[in-house]
């Protein structure tokens, strides 16, 4: 498969001085993978080995940590509007996952396997920072966002994400968020309908 109209949005992204340099284009090029997945799909289960990082190009993706007892709890979102890359913390610890990403929605990801993300950071110092910076903001965002939800109430949280984050509003399951914020999907909704109607 041709990926260089796959690969405009993730170009768009990254640093001027790496999009000018041929050879670097050429190895990205050669090293992305065009990823189809279907709605439901799952492109990690708990257990795996989590060996590949992806760039969204469209899709909706959420993390998913499965109890013992076989509970899910959403623990993030991912999507082609905000937050592109998406990956799991066993990336980096090399153990077995612990937790699931699922699509939300049909989409297409641009797949890189760790070792060609590690054999670019290598020999392109640009693409290490702005690799490095993209794992760091997904981090940031974790943390940020189960800090804000510890810190209001379920009625200023819905109202927090409608103000900063409108996709997560418009385009995930009532369901999901719900079990974002730990609370059943029933008194979300009650919560939404007091607060927008």
């Amino acid at each position: 498969m041709n990926t260089d109209s796959h690969l405009a949005k993730l170009l768009a992204d990254l640093p001027d001085a790496l999009t000018q340099d041929e050879s670097f284009v050429d190895e990205l090029r050669g090293f992305a993978k065009v990823i189809i997945v279907d709605k439901g799909e799952y492109l990690l289960r708990t257990g795996e080995l989590c060996q590949d990082a992806y760039f969204i190009n469209k899709g909706l993706f959420i993390n998913l940590y499965v109890s013992e007892k076989g509970d899910e709890c959403v623990t993030g979102f991912s999507s082609d509007s905000q937050y592109p890359f998406l990956s799991a913390i066993g990336y980096f610890t090399q153990a077995p996952s612990e937790f699931e990403i699922k699509a939300l929605e049909a989409g297409e990801l641009l797949q890189f396997s760790r070792m060609h993300i590690e054999s670019l950071s290598l020999r392109y110092p640009l693409f290490a920072s702005y690799y490095q910076n993209a794992m760091l903001t997904i981090i940031s965002k974790l943390y940020s966002m189960f800090a804000i939800r510890q810190s209001c109430t379920a009625e200023e949280f819905i109202e927090y994400l409608y103000n900063h984050y409108q996709w997560i509003m418009q385009r995930i399951p009532d369901k999901y968020i719900a079990q974002y914020m730990g609370i059943s999907n029933a008194w979300y909704c009650k919560l939404k309908k007091r607060i927008f109607n």
